[in-house]
């Protein structure tokens, strides 16, 4: 039985460039793969907010980093085994490859967002990460931002 995991943080608002990155879950193992399950997303500020999850190639540099440790497992028994960050407010950012996975908007208001929830995980393999990131040349608001993810 696989190990479920959830952490989260709250971004910057991103600038208004687009493929601009709010939020990273950055993969740094060797060989082991990661399922993200799900992804949560509330704005905190009123702005609208225009979001897609895209892949990441290389880690970007950032000012906030979430380190999941054991008491983010759902049952409470070890660590993730991947060493997965949550990265959070980038100086520079991560290299996405695009096109983007699922993508929409939510109204400018604080608290619009949802949980996304996906029938089949998506894949993060080794090396590799998941973003929220804004498609379009528009901030991306301050947001709380989580992900569930299965190893």
């Amino acid at each position: 039985m696989a190990n479920r995991y959830g952490t989260g943080g709250r971004s910057a608002a991103t600038a208004a460039t687009a493929d601009n990155v709010a939020a990273e879950l950055w993969n740094p193992h060797g060989t082991k793969s990661i399922y993200v399950r799900e992804v949560w997303i509330f704005s905190t500020t009123a702005g609208l907010s225009n979001w897609g999850f895209a892949r990441s190639t290389a880690k970007g540099t950032s000012t906030l980093t979430v380190t999941p440790d054991a008491d983010n497992a759902y049952d409470r028994r070890a660590v993730p085994a991947s060493g997965c960050t949550l990265e959070l407010t980038f100086s520079a950012q991560p290299t996405l490859a695009l096109p983007y996975l699922p993508r929409g908007n939510f109204a400018a208001l604080v608290g619009a967002g949802g949980v996304f929830a996906f029938p089949q995980a998506i894949e993060v393999p080794a090396g590799t990460g998941l973003c929220v990131a804004t498609p379009v040349a528009v901030i991306l608001p301050a947001s709380d931002i989580s992900y569930v993810w299965d190893e």
